[in-house]
């Protein structure tokens, strides 16, 4: 055997050998993806709202005429319509359970510009909504980032009258204001466009009472009312910046569930 032919073979072998070896090591495969990430509604919440308001005022007066000729003049009703608008801010908190359920708590105050202008011959009255606020429960079920839900709870608000107002043939004028407290139910949808940013669109039912006072009429006259429901119908878009751990941006533990 020459030397070229032992070389040759001397390196086949070692190649073979090498061949076997690898053969003989475990396979490597790239990790597969991780799974995309659950939608989860647990967290704090705050934003901005802007909404449409309108509905009805009712009040029931009470009218004494010192004549001539002289009379009085029980459970006189005046009502009349409202409209107008709502811009505020809310914040909460959501828990999602593992059947999806969410159940959650919502703050809000706004101001508000929803009134009545009865005009005329007999003058201007004015009755309005000022400041709105509420205390609501929220109950839905999430199909992953979209949450349908219900929701109710206490309203609250300041409403005043104010101007000329013709009840039972005699002009009166109004000046009172109050806060009340009522209550509120209405349903809604929330939408979560990224982790961090969502838009609800939601629709309330409020119900106040109005404001309460009493006035001296033209010629003669001294009337008492009561409001008897300042009812609102409130149209609302909204966008909410989600707080997924907001326990660890003031040094406490997740308060997720």
């Amino acid at each position: 055997m020459t030397f070229k032919a032992s070389v040759i073979g001397a390196v086949s072998s070692i190649l073979a050998i090498g061949a076997a070896c690898a053969a003989d090591l475990p396979s490597y495969k790239a990790p597969p993806p991780p799974p995309p990430a659950i939608w989860d509604w647990t967290g704090w919440h705050a934003g901005v709202s802007g909404s449409y308001g309108g509905g009805s005022m009712n009040r029931i007066s009470d009218i004494y005429a010192f004549g001539p000729p002289l009379a009085i003049f029980n459970d006189v009703t005046t009502s009349a319509g409202t409209s107008g608008y709502l811009v505020g801010i809310q914040t909460g908190f959501n828990w999602q359970f593992p059947n999806n359920v969410v159940i959650g708590y919502e703050s809000e105050y706004n101001y508000a510009d929803v009134r009545t202008n009865n005009g005329g011959v007999w003058g201007n009255s004015n009755t309005r909504l000022n400041w709105y606020g509420a205390e609501r429960l929220r109950f839905g079920y999430a199909f992953g980032r979209f949450l349908p839900y219900i929701t109710g709870g206490l309203a609250y608000g300041k409403t005043r009258t104010s101007g000329f107002e013709a009840v039972g043939g005699l002009l009166f004028q109004n000046n009172a204001s109050t806060w009340q407290a009522g209550w509120t139910v209405g349903a809604g949808l929330e939408y979560a466009m990224t982790n961090n940013i969502s838009v609800k669109a939601e629709y309330l039912y409020s119900e106040l009472k109005g404001p309460s006072g009493g006035s001296i009429g033209f010629p003669n006259a001294y009337r008492t009312f009561e409001g008897n429901g300042f009812d609102t119908h409130i149209a609302r878009l909204g966008v909410n910046y989600q707080i997924k751990n907001f326990g660890a941006l003031i040094g406490m533990p997740n308060l997720g569930i």
